[in-house]
């Protein structure tokens, strides 16, 4: 059995945009990675406001989004838990199923520019960069040498995981403020996230 290379690309994803994929994307392209798995929380300890959509409607977002892009895989892992969602606990956990499975895949973490910075405060970063490698999208020229912060440990993994790709500025924040004021988002988000959040009247 080929042992595959998995990017895992967790978030709120309330809700999820062409930003996301376009990471998610250009990330898999550029580390080589096999597939990338898309992993909603269901509460993300740094961002205590919560998510507005639930649960139920965020994995159908995404299941939408990623419909007709075979490389990009929905796991359901983290959302259905109840309280925070830490990535240490979740990296822990594919690898005792991968190793229930028989399986031995590589997992490396993506995040975005704007998350590295915050990454020492984490739950456990050095026990993350363990159990994965860490790939960053940031724009060209925008990352220095000094900007991470942490143990020497994981400041090196940040390093060694900047990845230069085009950056797409959207936010979710966005997107729910222009759909409350009625203001067109089909540039944003895919069109059958788009209907669906119309369709169920997410976000008004």
């Amino acid at each position: 059995m080929k042992q595959k290379h998995i990017g895992l690309f967790g978030g709120s994803f309330d809700p999820i945009h062409l930003g996301h994929l376009n990471l998610a994307l250009s990330i898999l392209e550029l580390r080589n990675l096999d597939e990338v798995w898309l992993c909603p929380t269901a509460f993300n300890p740094l961002k205590p406001q919560g998510c507005r959509a639930s649960a139920e409607d965020r994995l159908e977002m995404i299941r939408l989004a990623i419909e007709d892009v075979p490389a990009l895989k929905l796991v359901n892992i983290e959302i259905f838990k109840r309280g925070p969602s830490f990535t240490v606990d979740t990296l822990k956990q594919l690898s005792e199923i991968q190793k229930n499975e028989g399986r031995a895949d590589r997992f490396s973490l993506i995040i975005g520019e704007d998350v590295a910075r915050t990454f020492y405060q984490w739950l456990m970063p050095e026990e993350i960069i363990k159990y994965a490698q860490i790939f960053i999208g940031g724009r060209a020229g925008y990352f220095s040498d000094n900007e991470f912060l942490g143990s020497e440990p994981v400041v090196q993994a940040l390093k060694l995981g900047k990845t230069e790709v085009r950056v797409m500025e959207i936010s979710s924040t966005e997107i729910r403020s222009r759909i409350a004021n009625y203001l067109y988002c089909g540039h944003l988000l895919p069109r059958k996230v788009l209907d669906y959040i119309i369709e169920h009247r997410l976000y008004c």
